[in-house]
């Protein structure tokens, strides 16, 4: 069971909000934006099929900004939060403060991490409790992820695969990223069509890359994003690579 704490302050004279939620396996507390809120209620907290959403009414917060998910073991935090002026940092009993890029997902290690998510007149502060089956070591409080943790996620696994196939200097081909795409997940193969649109599309858009004309190639914009913001370890596309030559 995860237990959170949240607050959420809004400019000098907006007050703060603040909660306490208990989120079972499976559940998510999410932070997002929602425009239609009245102005003398700029924060709104719902309830639904086991998790919690917590909105604000600030064009800049990302949809969504924050999402952290409960599990059987450590908890997920995936931050969604473009940059947009944004400062994300979270902040473990133990080690030093660390500051995911966006798109990016850690596994929360140590009980009584917080994650902050600033602006100059919005402050969201989450902090995270939950019983450890054993010890984690000792750090910042997150840990990269592996590849059977989240190869369940269809637009991190492409990114993952488009890295990982691609050569030092260029990126694979669109055909060869299909074809390993359907083969890992056990699919027929998809038209490019569909591929794009259902896949890359909402890759992209997930990490908050804009492409500046429609008929760029897709998979190099997003191989120099990840590659940029080292959001695969080598690890994790040594993983890939190895799994992709036997399979």
């Amino acid at each position: 069971m995860l237990r959170i704490e949240w607050s959420v302050r809004t400019g000098p004279e907006g007050g703060t909000s603040a909660g306490t939620e208990q989120v079972a396996p499976g559940g998510k507390l999410v932070v997002a934006r929602r425009m239609t809120l009245p102005p003398a209620r700029p924060v709104l907290v719902e309830r639904l099929d086991g998790s919690v959403y917590v909105f604000v009414a600030l064009p800049y917060v990302s949809d969504p900004a924050l999402v952290i998910t409960a599990t059987d073991g450590q908890p997920v935090l995936y931050r969604g939060q473009r940059a947009n002026g944004a400062v994300v940092e979270l902040v473990a009993p133990r080690g030093p403060a660390s500051s995911p890029e966006p798109g990016q997902r850690v596994s929360v290690t140590q009980p009584g991490t917080r994650v902050d998510l600033r602006f100059p007149d919005l402050t969201v502060s989450v902090t995270i409790d939950f019983d450890r089956p054993q010890a984690a070591p000792a750090g910042s409080g997150t840990e990269q992820l592996g590849v059977t943790a989240l190869e369940g996620d269809d637009l991190w696994l492409v990114g993952a695969l488009a890295v990982a196939l691609s050569p030092e200097h260029g990126v694979v081909a669109h055909g060869d990223l299909k074809a390993a795409f359907a083969r890992w997940r056990g699919v027929p193969e998809p038209s490019a069509g569909t591929f794009d649109r259902t896949i890359m599309r909402p890759a992209l858009e997930q990490r908050g890359i804009e492409l500046p004309g429609p008929r760029l190639n897709k998979i190099v914009y997003l191989v120099e994003w990840s590659r940029r913001t080292s959001e695969f370890p080598e690890r994790i596309l040594d993983d890939v690579r190895s799994r992709l030559r036997r399979s």
